[in-house]
């Protein structure tokens, strides 16, 4: 009896310690691996503009944006394509359209969004020329990229990755800046 209780106990012992090794294993694995927020940083690389009057109130507008996209994750991340509206005063005025692509582990990649602005319905709106006048029209584009991160080289993991970017055009300088925002979630209702 003796001999069947201490095997008994040995066993217990032994299974305890390999689940807490493969709990202290799984959390190594998880801090290591979790995606991570990119850091995006928008550079235009030309912005035109080609009407622009008050009265009546009309513009032309071309933009050409290059973002650099870092992926601070140890794990890459590939997306579909995503067109997403550009707004100005909360009314969408444009699109944009960001080609699929795939950024590597812990790297930087340049993507090339397509953007097109009407400005018919921006010189159309009543806060065009109050805009004007303070030099800088306000546009923001929220950009939604839906995909998969391949962990460990075996699993795949959803990802969806948020970027709001604000994004001021001075009209009479022919410039523009911006400020970006993300965010990422892995999972129904997780934020990381």
């Amino acid at each position: 009896m003796k001999g069947r209780k201490r095997h008994h106990a040995m066993s217990c012992c032994v299974l305890l310690t390999v689940l807490i090794i493969l709990g202290i294993l799984s959390i190594v694995l998880y801090i290591l691996y979790r995606p991570l927020p990119p850091r995006v940083v928008t550079s235009p690389v030309e912005t035109i503009v080609q009407d622009f009057s008050l009265l009546p109130p009309s513009l032309t507008l071309s933009a050409s944006v290059h973002v650099m996209a870092s992926n601070p994750s140890r794990a890459p991340f590939r997306y579909g394509e995503t067109v997403t509206a550009v707004t100005y005063h909360g009314e969408a005025v444009g699109s944009t359209v960001v080609p699929a692509g795939k950024i590597g582990r812990q790297t930087t990649s340049w993507v090339a969004p397509q953007t097109e602005v009407d400005g018919i319905k921006v010189a159309e709106s009543p806060h065009f020329a109050s805009d004007v006048v303070a030099g800088a029209l306000p546009f923001v584009v929220v950009v939604k990229l839906d995909g998969k991160a391949l962990v460990l080289r075996a699993f795949e993991v959803s990802v969806t990755v948020e970027v709001v970017c604000y994004v001021q055009v001075y009209v009479l300088q022919g410039d523009s800046s911006s400020h970006c925002v993300s965010k990422v979630r892995t999972g129904p209702g997780r934020n990381y």
